[in-house]
């Protein structure tokens, strides 16, 4: 059986319902669960949602008590996904091929072409971009070697003992170092994946512009509406990602990127359009207000993060060293 998930806390169920509408409209033989990290203690109704629900306690995820206590929200959510992976495959052994999608995509043509893969190959990523930047607006390569070359937004496997032992490696890390930390070189959990072509085999870096088409690859990708639905530089559009955008500022595209808007990109409009009235329709802006019940002393959480960036950039190397040897006698 073909599978794909999301992740979300309560306040994104707007975005991961658009998601599922989407979904299901193009792709209606696949299964499609949602992953709550959420306990819905404000009792919403999530009956509307129309699908399996798998709250994040559910997964029994060993020092699941320590990451909360760790994380933040969006360290949380990221840090639990390969455990979603692993939970879905040893409980039914009939799912063969999973994907995960985050909330804010929406799925508008068949997987078929991914499914076809997933015969030949065990992992698949999808790079942020595939052709150079030529200016110094936002986003740069830069920001690529930051945050991680794949976005993991998407990911896609196939059940076999490769993909188990990646993504019991994948676990082993986000348990406690699923961090957004760009001082110390961490971005939850993408830069991890950044590894996984030399650790793992069977890994396909899928380069077609129709998938993961974001704020990010505009620079190498244009849409053209059509009767048959939205084509990227000549080809189908499969899923589009809507990254930091907020329907509460229609006007912008994206909130850490300068170099297009929608005057300049009249071709993205209409979808974007189409995305704002949905979220609409799907109560984003009564939803967004609900807070996650793991949400736990965030400010907190930051002020210790902020501190140890401070220090770490201003205390000498060598007084590091000392004191890390230190502490092993």
């Amino acid at each position: 059986m073909n599978v794909a998930f999301t992740l979300c806390s309560i306040n994104y169920l707007a975005q991961a319902k658009t998601l599922l509408d989407t979904f299901r409209k193009s792709n209606p033989s696949w299964k499609f669960i949602l992953g709550l990290v959420d306990k819905n203690v404000n009792n919403v109704d999530l009956s509307f949602m129309d699908c399996e629900i798998i709250e994040v306690e559910q997964v029994n995820i060993d020092g699941f008590d320590g990451m909360v206590e760790l994380y933040s929200i969006v360290e949380f959510i990221t840090a639990v996904k390969p455990f979603y992976f692993t939970y879905l495959f040893e409980k039914h052994k009939d799912y063969d091929k999973i994907i995960y999608f985050d909330p804010d995509i929406v799925v508008l043509k068949p997987l078929t072409d991914l499914e076809n893969k997933l015969d030949q190959y065990d992992i698949i990523l999808t790079p942020h971009f595939t052709t150079p930047i030529k200016d110094s607006l936002q986003l740069t390569e830069k920001h690529i070697f930051s945050t991680g070359v794949f976005n993991l937004g998407f990911l896609a496997v196939k059940r076999s003992e490769n993909t188990m032992s990646m993504l019991k490696w994948w676990e082993e890390k986000l348990r406690t170092e699923c961090i957004l930390d760009l001082t110390r070189g961490y971005f939850v959990d993408q830069l991890w994946m950044n590894l996984a072509p030399a650790y793992f085999d069977k890994v396909y870096i899928d380069k077609y512009p129709g998938y993961n088409m974001a704020h990010w690859n505009l620079h190498e990708r244009t849409l053209t509406e059509t009767a048959d639905g939205y084509l990227v530089n000549g080809v189908p559009l499969v899923f589009f990602h809507f990254s930091h955008y907020h329907p509460g500022r229609p006007e912008q595209i994206a909130t850490f990127q300068t170099r297009y808007s929608f005057d300049n990109r009249p071709d993205i409009r209409s979808l974007f359009k189409f995305y704002t009235d949905s979220l609409i329709a799907n109560k984003y802006f009564e939803y967004k207000k609900v807070p996650c019940y793991y949400m736990r002393n965030e400010g907190k959480k930051q002020f210790k993060k902020t501190v140890k960036g401070f220090l770490r950039q201003v205390v000498p190397l060598r007084v590091k060293m000392i004191a890390s040897s230190l502490r092993k006698k």
